[in-house]
């Protein structure tokens, strides 16, 4: 290296210096950390429990919230075990229908519930299992389970869409058309497969 000639010296540790600098930038971008937002806003998630945004919330819409999320989940859990042995082509239009229509609700509720900081229960276990089992006259014990839940739920959500908490009565008033139509579906269900 002695014999290089002075310039060429000059422009290898330019070339040295210039390489060192972008590997040191390199290394302290990879160190950089992201900007954090100030007061980021929370997203609650299910199983999880948020900030209550409106006060404390009465007993009876705590109440509300569990019972409605507990025949939600249940709707969505017989009409999907009993799908693959329903025969009657109605029924299975409706357990279609009861699937789509109370997952939607339920994550609604699910997102109020979180708000107003009310854990909802677990959905049980046993459910899926015991109605999956059944093989004899699914159809009538399906159509019979639908009714009985379907009456209560839309006395339930009657009585929820009263309530003092403005987005509690909001989404019983939403969700009680959707219960009445379920109701008088599975009504005709009930006349129609005797």
């Amino acid at each position: 290296m002695d014999d290089m000639n002075p310039s060429h010296r000059f422009l290898s540790r330019g070339a040295g210096a210039l390489l060192g600098a972008a590997l040191l930038g390199t290394s302290l971008m990879g160190q950089v950390e992201p900007t954090p937002t100030p007061n980021p806003t929370p997203v609650p998630t299910l199983g999880t429990t948020a900030p209550n945004s409106g006060g404390p919330i009465s007993h009876h819409d705590r109440g509300f919230l569990k019972k409605a999320a507990k025949g939600g989940m249940k709707e969505v859990a017989v009409s999907q075990a009993v799908a693959a042995n329903l025969t009657n082509a109605q029924v299975k239009q409706f357990a279609q229908q009861m699937i789509a229509d109370h997952t939607a609700a339920n994550a609604e509720l699910a997102s109020l519930a979180a708000s107003k900081g009310v854990d909802l229960p677990p959905q049980d276990p046993d459910l899926v299992s015991t109605w999956s089992k059944k093989t004899d006259n699914v159809d009538r014990e399906y159509v019979n389970e639908m009714l009985s839940d379907h009456e209560d739920a839309v006395k339930l959500f009657t009585k929820g869409s009263e309530s003092k908490d403005p987005d509690i009565a909001a989404f019983a008033q939403k969700t009680l058309p959707i219960l009445e139509h379920h109701l008088q579906m599975v009504q005709d269900l009930n006349k129609a497969i005797k």
